[in-house]
């Protein structure tokens, strides 16, 4: 089944670290393009649990945390995204917010680690090592850096077709 580009998959969990994934947010593909826009700091929410919960607690509450965290959860702020944008659009689009996001941050002067990262935007050309396990889980290198995303099994087949239509990659 053909998909138009650019697509728009919701709860997706970003970057890795000790095998749990740290960020949830937005994954965006177009032509040649590959955004990810970070909505929910996943260790953030785990840190503030255990700190306020009883030990005893800690273990159902965390588990049920990540089922809820599967599920979605978040109001995406995007709020640039509209269905049916050509891929011009979207990208001229996102490079708006990106560097809304970015100006805004350096007005604020945040310190590191009190807010979510700026988006990543990854140019295929910049991707190698492309890999997509049959859980849903893709890495890839780009940027000197290792990229982790789980989209899960149930949308596995719709990345693959968006990757190779965009041009990313073939898995």
């Amino acid at each position: 089944m053909r998909q138009s580009l650019p697509i728009k998959f919701s709860n997706v969990h970003y970057y890795r670290v000790a095998g749990k994934y740290v960020y949830a947010g937005d994954l965006f593909i177009a032509r040649n393009n590959l955004y990810f826009f970070p909505e929910v700091d996943m260790e953030q929410q785990r840190e503030e649990i255990a700190r306020v919960l009883p030990h005893d607690f800690a273990l159902l509450i965390t588990l049920l945390l990540y089922v809820g965290q599967r599920l979605g959860g978040y109001f995406s702020r995007t709020e640039f995204w509209k269905d049916g944008f050509s891929d011009e659009e979207f990208r001229r689009e996102a490079a708006t917010y990106i560097e809304r996001l970015k100006v805004e941050r350096r007005q604020r002067q945040y310190e590191f680690g009190t807010t979510l990262p700026l988006p990543l935007h990854v140019r295929a050309n910049e991707i190698s090592d492309m890999r997509l396990t049959s859980l849903g889980r893709l890495s890839f290198s780009a940027q000197s850096d290792t990229h982790d995303i789980n989209i899960g099994v149930f949308r596995k087949r719709r990345l693959q077709n968006a990757l190779w239509e965009a041009g990313v990659g073939r898995v």
